[in-house]
């Protein structure tokens, strides 16, 4: 199987482009200069009209915290793009001491499994103050996936510790993202052999292209777990 190449796109736009050069997977959010927040739901419609599959971003402020409600605000949000049809959300909640915020994340993903929904732990385990033992907790609560740039701002600087963390978390599929550029994506690719990658794509449809054509010129790569 290719490795699969998922695009964040904050347009509809952006996201029939991303998807026609090529994108498989389209995680569709708003405020990408915040790290991205929950979108509009006519973008995820817009997406939803292409041949990519689609996840969505639950994310209401520009921190990691759940907010005094326990992220119970969000709940409205992911029946909403439930009924629309999409395959996934894309959140994640530590505490103000960088711990992982097991109340507010356990409430999202149990809502998200009733609906059959595909859940992915976002960046937020790049905040956290021990990303060993949050990618411990991750497994233990069943996300599916993980977006990670290892701690810190690029995948490239943080390739040790992302490797480290998918050792400690086999079980979940280790995506990695932050300054994922058809540049270096080879490289990214021979050094972490992930089944999946992420990058905006800087917006341009014709990166998405050369990202697609990269990926597919390199057999896929098969996690143990």
């Amino acid at each position: 199987m290719n490795v699969q190449v998922e695009i964040c796109v904050e347009t509809s736009f952006f996201a029939e482009a991303a998807a026609k050069a090529g994108a498989d997977r389209l995680e569709v959010c708003d405020r990408l200069d915040l790290d991205g927040l929950t979108p509009q739901p006519g973008v995820v419609e817009s997406a939803l009209g292409t041949t990519a599959s689609v996840v969505v971003m639950l994310r209401d402020r520009a921190d990691f915290l759940a907010g005094d409600d326990g992220a119970t605000s969000l709940l409205e949000p992911l029946r909403k793009f439930a009924s629309l049809g999409v395959q996934g959300v894309v959140f994640g909640f530590l505490q103000a001491d960088g711990q992982l915020d097991l109340d507010s994340n356990r409430r999202l993903l149990d809502a998200a499994k009733e609906h059959d929904l595909d859940v992915v732990f976002h960046r937020a385990i790049d905040a956290a103050s021990d990303p060993l033992l949050t990618a411990a907790q991750l497994q233990e609560l069943q996300f599916d996936r993980v977006l990670s740039a290892g701690g810190t701002g690029t995948i490239l600087e943080g390739a040790e510790t992302f490797l480290r963390m998918r050792a400690q978390s086999p079980k979940l599929n280790w995506i990695p993202g932050g300054g994922v550029r058809s540049e270096n994506v080879t490289q990214l690719l021979e050094m972490l052999q992930p089944t999946d990658i992420h990058s905006s794509a800087r917006g341009n449809p014709t990166e998405v292209e050369r990202l697609v054509g990269l990926c597919r010129s390199i057999r896929g790569f098969q996690q143990e777990g």
